[in-house]
């Protein structure tokens, strides 16, 4: 439940900091971000060693230290494979997630961006298996869940067109079997 409440909390925040004056929105002031790294997967024993992780996002400035926007991700998360009786089956990871972020820039310190919002996911794990995949049924995924997604950054503070600059991140998401943490490290280019 309290999953549930940072969510709502999270949403009313975004909601009340964004421009009274949609109407006098200009382009000028957009930024935008892509980033590439790595994802790892934390739910339980089955969890893949993580692979590629991408994301993009676009963000619009509400205060002087604050902006609001989307970010849209992908991560593809690897195999694992599960042997029962004489039957092998590979569980194939993926993870796409889109959140409305609040980004706050500190004015001190290492991290020169923190994000954080709600948002939701895509949580996949696919089944493949030559014969006999009905006794792994219990493992595959394909779920649409709601997530709480943070992202802290360490870039320049001083951003002239392009910043580029270190991105960790966290992705929570109450899978119904066993919740999904993703951790992801990437490279971020900041425009």
């Amino acid at each position: 439940m309290k999953r549930w409440s940072v969510l709502v909390w999270s949403t009313v925040a975004l909601g009340v900091l964004a421009p009274s004056q949609a109407a006098a929105m200009r382009l000028e002031p957009w930024r935008g971000h892509v980033a590439v790294g790595y994802g790892h997967l934390f739910s339980d024993s089955f969890s893949p060693g993580g692979s590629i992780s991408v994301a993009g996002g676009v963000d619009y400035p509400v205060s002087p230290n604050l902006r609001v926007g989307p970010v849209i991700g992908m991560s593809i998360l690897g195999t694992h494979d599960v042997v029962r009786g004489s039957i092998t089956a590979g569980l194939d990871y993926s993870l796409f997630d889109c959140a409305l972020q609040l980004h706050w820039s500190p004015a001190n310190g290492p991290l020169s961006r923190v994000s954080f919002g709600p948002g939701f996911a895509i949580a996949r794990t696919s089944l493949q298996v030559g014969g006999g995949g009905a006794g792994f049924l219990d493992l595959a995924v394909d779920e649409v869940r709601p997530e709480l997604a943070v992202d802290v950054s360490a870039m320049p503070r001083r951003q002239k067109i392009v910043a580029v600059g270190l991105e960790a991140g966290v992705r929570i998401v109450p899978v119904e079997r066993v919740s999904w943490v993703l951790g992801t490290v990437r490279l971020a280019i900041h425009y």
